[in-house]
C-alpha cells in the first residue's frame, strides 16, 4: 500500500507541474503581449531603439573609415609690414582632399593673403602648400601639396540632392582639434549667404552639426559618406557652436575648383560698369518710372556694356551738364532688384556669350544685346 500510494504521489505532482508551466507561459504572454497596456511595447521599443542606435554607430564608424586620410588641417600665417616691423598672423581652418596627386579644397577666408600655407595630413605629415587659385565670391580655393605617396580623395555626393531632416556629419579641426566629427541634421536647405567679399552664395546647407571655429573649409558629409557641402560659416553670439552652421553646397563647388585645377583661376562675365542701388530719394528726386534696379555711374576701360550702347552718369546731380545714366532692370529675363541681384544674374554666365539687357532711359525701356567680357583678376 505504500508502493501504490507513493506512485499516486508522484504522479499528482507530475501532472501538476505540467500544469503550473502552462499556466505560467500563458500568463507571461498574457503581461507581455504587444496588444496589451502592459510592458510588451516598452519592450519592443526598446529593442528597435537599441538596433537603430547600433545601426547609426555602425554608419559614423563606416564614414569615418571611408573618409580616413582624406580631411585635412590647415595653418596659414601671414606676414605684415608695420612701422614697427613684420607683424605676424596665423589662421587655421581644414580641407579635404580632391585628388590622389594633392589637390585640397578648403576656404578662401581660411588662406586669404597667406604668406606660408601648411597642410596636416591625419597621419601626421606635413607639407608646405601653393594657393592654386581661389574664388573669394564663394569663398573657395584651392591649394597643391606634393605628397610623398598617393593620398585618399573624397567622394562627391549631391547637394541638389540634399533634403531637411537627413542625418549629416562635420569633420575638421575645431580649435585645432585635428580629426574631430560632429553629428547633426540638415535643418534647412536653399539658405543664402553673403560671403566675405558681398557676394550672396545660393543654396546653402544649414545644419545643427556643431561647427566651430577652425572647421572652415571642412567637409560636411551624408550618411553614404560623400561630401554635401563645405562647412563655412555659423551664427553665433558666444563665438562657438549654438547649433546655426552653414555648408556652401558641394554642386557649387565642384564646378569652381575643378575651373580652378584646370586653369588656376575662375572666369567671370563682365559688364565693365560701376552701378549703385536705385532709391527712394532717386525715385522721388528724379521722377523715376522704376523703384528698382542699378544706376550705371560709370564706365570701366573697354566696357562690353559701353561698347553695346548703354549709359553712364554725366557729371553731377544740379549742375547743368548732368545727364543721368542707365538703370538696369533686368538681364535675360530675370528682374534686376539691387548690385546683388546684377552679380548674381551675370554669374549665370560666361564670359563671351551675350546676353539681353533691359535698361530705364528717358521714361522708356531699352533693350541691348551685350557681349560679356571677363571680369579682370582683382576687380
Amino acid at each position: 500500500m505504500k508502493s501504490v500510494k507513493a506512485t499516486h504521489i508522484f504522479y499528482f505532482l507530475v501532472i501538476a507541474a505540467f500544469l503550473g508551466g502552462i499556466i505560467g507561459s500563458a500568463v507571461t504572454f498574457y503581461l507581455l503581449a504587444p496588444s496589451q497596456a502592459g510592458g510588451g511595447p516598452n519592450v519592443i521599443v526598446e529593442r528597435f531603439y537599441s538596433n537603430d542606435t547600433i545601426s547609426l554607430e555602425q554608419t559614423i564608424t563606416g564614414i569615418l573609415d571611408k573618409t580616413n586620410g582624406s580631411v585635412v588641417y590647415i595653418n596659414s600665417v601671414k606676414y605684415t609690414q608695420t612701422i614697427f616691423g613684420i607683424a605676424t598672423s596665423q589662421a587655421s581652418g581644414s580641407g579635404f582632399i580632391v585628388s590622389e596627386d594633392g589637390y585640397v579644397v578648403t576656404n578662401n577666408h581660411v588662406v586669404a593673403d597667406a604668406s606660408n600655407i601648411t597642410v596636416v595630413l591625419q597621419s601626421g605629415e606635413e607639407y608646405a602648400a601653393t594657393l592654386r587659385g581661389a574664388d573669394p565670391l564663394n569663398d573657395v580655393a584651392v591649394l597643391k601639396i606634393t605628397p610623398s605617396s598617393r593620398l585618399k580623395a573624397v567622394e562627391i555626393g549631391d547637394s541638389d540632392n540634399v533634403r531637411e531632416g537627413r542625418f549629416v556629419v562635420a569633420i575638421g579641426s575645431p580649435f585645432r582639434l585635428q580629426n574631430t566629427i560632429t553629428l547633426g541634421i540638415v535643418s534647412a536647405v536653399n539658405r543664402q549667404l553673403e560671403s566675405e567679399s558681398g557676394y550672396i552664395i545660393e543654396k546653402v546647407i544649414q545644419t545643427d552639426a556643431a561647427v566651430n571655429p577652425g572647421n572652415s573649409g571642412g567637409p560636411l558629409i551624408d550618411m553614404e559618406g560623400k561630401v554635401i557641402g563645405v562647412n563655412t560659416a555659423i551664427i553665433s553670439q558666444s563665438g562657438g557652436s549654438e547649433g546655426i552652421g552653414f555648408a556652401i553646397p558641394i554642386n557649387t563647388v565642384s564646378k569652381i575648383y575643378k575651373e580652378i585645377i584646370e586653369s588656376g583661376k575662375v572666369s567671370r562675365p563682365w559688364l565693365g560698369v560701376t552701378t549703385v542701388d536705385v532709391n527712394e530719394n532717386m525715385v522721388n528726386t528724379w521722377s523715376l518710372g522704376v523703384d528698382y534696379g542699378v544706376l550705371i555711374v560709370d564706365f570701366f576701360e573697354y566696357s562690353p556694356a559701353k561698347e553695346a550702347g548703354l549709359m553712364e552718369t554725366i557729371s553731377t546731380p544740379g549742375k547743368k551738364d548732368f545727364v543721368l545714366g542707365d538703370i538696369i532692370v533686368d538681364i535675360g529675363g530675370q528682374k534686376i532688384q539691387n548690385n546683388a541681384g546684377l552679380f548674381n544674374a551675370l554669374l549665370k554666365y560666361k564670359p563671351g556669350q551675350t546676353v539681353e539687357i533691359t535698361v530705364y532711359r528717358d521714361g522708356e525701356l531699352k533693350k541691348f544685346s551685350v557681349a560679356l567680357g571677363e571680369r579682370p583678376e582683382g576687380v
